[in-house]
């Protein structure tokens, strides 16, 4: 049944993706029209370079870009909702986000150059900047994305509302185009072959989302939900005769979850954020991107990080899993 839902939502987020296409605009902004040269001009020359490891390892190298920070008010903003089994809530957070890339990806290699257009049309990011700011209220309210449609006095995990932050975050989120990821496009562009570039994104977004991953594992080993500053102070108050409870650190997340969809409605994106480099970072970014893609042994360097990423995952999950038993 859960898996009917996933797909549902995930239809409604191509159909929203394909209609943005007929919707934008033909004059694209001065930013946009650079990124497509740019991507134009570089992606050929290593899009045969490119394998799954490698775009795994490019998404990992993305912690060194401004790009990455919106990940961690994402990340905190699930967490303290879940405040538990916080790993499997990031592999759904992982699934919704990745749905969005892989669908890119798809599109790419039948519409080419206007796939820039799928996550950058205004229309998409105030949508995706109005359903956070939602979800930060109801969150406050100490209800989850199901609590809208069933009442639950003490809720489970909200699956379907991770899933669709996860969706919507990434329609909002303003990634640093790098080399690598300007080949995965020109590999739906130029050899129309949608099917490698949606798995090449899927690796890509799998890496982006590696730190969160291994900070969750840590996060459910040290049951960290049972901190004192966790579990916060209860509110409890009625809205049309209904009870409703909510806690301090709940109220906290529905605050980060505002923050972020309020800097998607202002900004249209995450974009702002990609000027910020007050480490300097950002070049290396792009310089061992670059270095990787040289490097004769860059796939057994992807291969050997993805498996002990896997490792780690499978551990995390099984140590979970034993200790609910």
């Amino acid at each position: 049944m859960k898996s009917k839902k996933f797909l549902f939502f995930y239809l409604i987020m191509f159909l929203i993706l394909m209609s943005s296409l007929v919707l934008a605009q033909s004059d694209l902004p001065i930013g946009i029209q650079k990124i497509i040269e740019y991507n134009f001009q570089t992606s050929y020359e290593i899009l045969l370079s490119v394998s799954f490891f490698v775009a795994f390892v490019a998404g990992i190298l993305g912690i060194l870009s401004p790009c990455i920070l919106p990940f961690i008010p994402a990340y905190f903003s699930y967490s303290f909702k879940e405040k538990k089994n916080i790993t499997k809530m990031t592999l759904i957070f992982f699934l919704g986000f990745s749905a969005v890339f892989v669908t890119m990806g798809i599109i790419a290699g039948f519409i080419g150059e206007q796939s820039l257009l799928l996550l950058q049309a205004p229309w998409i990011v105030r949508l995706a900047g109005a359903f956070l700011v939602i979800m930060g209220i109801i969150t406050a309210l100490g209800l989850g994305f199901e609590g809208l449609f069933k009442h639950k006095v003490k809720p489970a995990n909200d699956n379907i509302g991770t899933f669709l932050f996860g969706m919507f975050f990434a329609l909002g989120w303003s990634a640093c185009l790098g080399p690598i990821l300007a080949g995965i496009l020109g590999i739906g562009v130029y050899l129309h072959n949608w099917f490698y570039s949606g798995i090449l994104l899927l690796f890509y977004s799998l890496g982006n989302l590696a730190p969160l991953f291994l900070l969750a594992i840590y996060w459910d080993k040290h049951h960290l939900e049972n901190s004192k500053w966790l579990k916060g102070k209860v509110y409890t108050f009625k809205i049309l005769g209904k009870k409703f409870y909510t806690v301090t650190i709940k109220i906290i997340s529905g605050l980060l979850f505002i923050l972020i969809g309020v800097v998607m409605l202002i900004y249209k994106g995450t974009s702002v954020v990609n000027t910020w480099d007050v480490f300097n970072t950002k070049q290396y970014f792009y310089l061992l991107q670059e270095k990787l893609i040289a490097w004769q042994y860059n796939n057994i360097l992807g291969a050997v990080l993805f498996i002990i990423f896997i490792g780690l995952l499978y551990w995390g999950l099984k140590r979970k899993k034993r200790n609910k038993e």
